[in-house]
Order: C-alpha cells, then sequence, then structure tokens
C-alpha cells in the first residue's frame, strides 16, 4: 500500500483551514464534505481481506471513566473482535485492578499521556471527585513536556502493570499537530499514533505512514464532518448534537464506511457508555458480519505497516 497525491480542492482547505466559518458550512452541507472524506478510500484495497475497518477505541480520562472498565468489558465480550483503550498514566497507577480487567479481557492500552494535560472539571456538563487534575493545555506544553507526559506514561504502565504498549494518543488532539511528536515516539518505540481527525489528514481519513510510525485518522461525524465523532460531540457539546439519537449515528458510520470500503476509527468515554443506546451499532457489526474488520490499533498498525512494505 502506497501513499498518493494528497487531496485537493475547496472543500479540503475548507476542512484544513477549520474555524467557525467553516464548521458552519460544513454542517449546513454535511454530505457534501462528508462524500470528499469518503472518496478519499477510493481505490484502496481491502482491509485485511474485509471490505472495511473498525477501530473502536475508549478515552479513559478520569478516574471516573477507570471506575466503569470492568462493566464495560463484560458489554463487549459479544463484539467480534477487540477494542483499544488510551489510559493516563497516573489513573493506571490510582486505579490498577480497573486497568487490569481491560488486559484480561484480552483489549489493548494505548499511551494518553501521564497527567493528561487540560483535564478540567467543567460545572453543568462533568464534575469528576478528583480536585488535582491536570489544568495546562496541550499545545501549551514544550516538547520537552511533552516527551515527558509520553515516557512517564510508558514507565506508569509498565511499573503498575507490566506491559508495555505500542500506541499513542494525544490529549485534546482536535487542532494539534502531531507531527513533532513521531520522533519522540519512535525513540520510545510507540509505532503508532492516533492523534489527528480525517479532516487534517495527509491522506484524509486513510492511514499514512510517517516516517516509522503509523498515523490513523479519527473519523468525524458524519452529519458535523468538522467534529470528532465521540462522546463529547455526540453528549455535550452544545447541549448534545446527538443527545437522543447517538447510537444510530455511530450506527450510520459504519455503513457509510461499508459502502465507500473505508474506516471507522472513533473514541468513546468508559463513563458516558451507559448514556448510549448501543443497540443500533451491535445490530449494524451483525448486519456487517465477515465485511467489517473488528481490530485494535495495534492489529491493524501491524498488518498495515506490512502492506506499506510489499
Amino acid at each position: 500500500m502506497s501513499d498518493t497525491t494528497e487531496p485537493t480542492g475547496l472543500r479540503v482547505r475548507i476542512m484544513r483551514q477549520g474555524g467557525r466559518a467553516a464548521q458552519l458550512l460544513s454542517h449546513l452541507c454535511s454530505g457534501a464534505f462528508t462524500g470528499r472524506l469518503e472518496a478519499a478510500f477510493d481505490g484502496t484495497p481491502t482491509w485485511n481481506g474485509r471490505r472495511s475497518c473498525l477501530l473502536l477505541s475508549f478515552d479513559v480520562d478520569f478516574p471516573e471513566d477507570a471506575d466503569v472498565l470492568p462493566q464495560l468489558v463484560e458489554q463487549l465480550a459479544s463484539m467480534q473482535g477487540k477494542a483499544s483503550f488510551a489510559v493516563v498514566g497516573r489513573w493506571v497507577e490510582d486505579y490498577p485492578d480497573e486497568h487490569r480487567a481491560v488486559l484480561e479481557a484480552g483489549h489493548e492500552l494505548v499511551n494518553h499521556s501521564y497527567s493528561h494535560p487540560e483535564l478540567v472539571n467543567v460545572p453543568g456538563r462533568f464534575v469528576s471527585r478528583r480536585d488535582d487534575l491536570n489544568p495546562r493545555r496541550w499545545e501549551t506544553l514544550s516538547i520537552q513536556e511533552k516527551a515527558a507526559e509520553i515516557a512517564q506514561c510508558q514507565q506508569a504502565v509498565q511499573g503498575t502493570l507490566g506491559v508495555d504498549l505500542a500506541g499513542f494518543r494525544a490529549p485534546h488532539f482536535g487542532n494539534v499537530d502531531p507531527r513533532p511528536l513521531y520522533p519522540i515516539l519512535n525513540e520510545l518505540g510507540l509505532s503508532y499514533s492516533t492523534s489527528m481527525l480525517a479532516t487534517r489528514g495527509r491522506q484524509l481519513g486513510v492511514p499514512v505512514m510517517e516516517g516509522d510510525v503509523v498515523e490513523i485518522p479519527v473519523s468525524t461525524c458524519p452529519q458535523h464532518p468538522l467534529s470528532s465523532l465521540d462522546t463529547w460531540h455526540g453528549l455535550y457539546a452544545h447541549g448534545g448534537w446527538h443527545l437522543q439519537d447517538f447510537g444510530e449515528v455511530l450506527a450510520q458510520r459504519l455503513r457509510t464506511a461499508d459502502a465507500s470500503g473505508g474506516i471507522t476509527n472513533i473514541y468513546l468515554d468508559p463513563k458516558d457508555v451507559s448514556r448510549i443506546d448501543m443497540v443500533p451499532v451491535f445490530e449494524a457489526l451483525a448486519d456487517l458480519r465477515d465485511d467489517c474488520w473488528v481490530a485494535t490499533y495495534s492489529e491493524f498498525a501491524t498488518w498495515f505497516r506490512a502492506e506499506c512494505a510489499t
């Protein structure tokens, strides 16, 4: 699998620029923008022999996310394939049993920094029981501080659970350029990153090799194509864009990927999964059956790297 020429055109320029005006335009013309994102998959081969691919992940940002991990992995037991869990090093140290339950169920842990900078309580939306959160913005950290956050998370997980993490997701990555981090990831032995929205990806939503690191872009909302398809967007932003139908929107994303031969790469917050009707998602996966490869990031990155080498 080789990279092609970078996508161009007005819709791509608008998506890359971002901003309020671009957000509004993408909402009004969501079909046109989603169509451009899906067109990026034209000509791509099958994903490990399947027409589409689901990379389901969960961001364990708060202690309250860690609390529900044992119940969440039980809920996922009936799903074909495994999921990936982006974990915060200090919470792994404080709540080892909850994180160990993820590993025992066969799922993957992903480096999500040691302290998750810009983790704040927002009264009226969510307030954690912990008041020792890190309020610093990720993009204000120096490159050395970011490297220390990533390395310390690796050490915390290895020291607590005996696991070497294979990949990384940046905190609040939506408007942050992850490319300066690739040499750090490479030095720490991290083989992939999933820290870029599909709208900003070099090949939009198509994964690419960035040196020795596989970058796996995160999918955006079919109805709001400049926004990540995550629980913050669905349940909190603007009072919750998809408060009543988030499960249906996730299922729609899976069917769109099947039609385009694309990838669905989404992340949810564990503490909020109980607020989502996941029945449409599992029904869509059952309908797609062997047409959709459900994989962890490590499984996907290993396969993708081998494909790029051929």
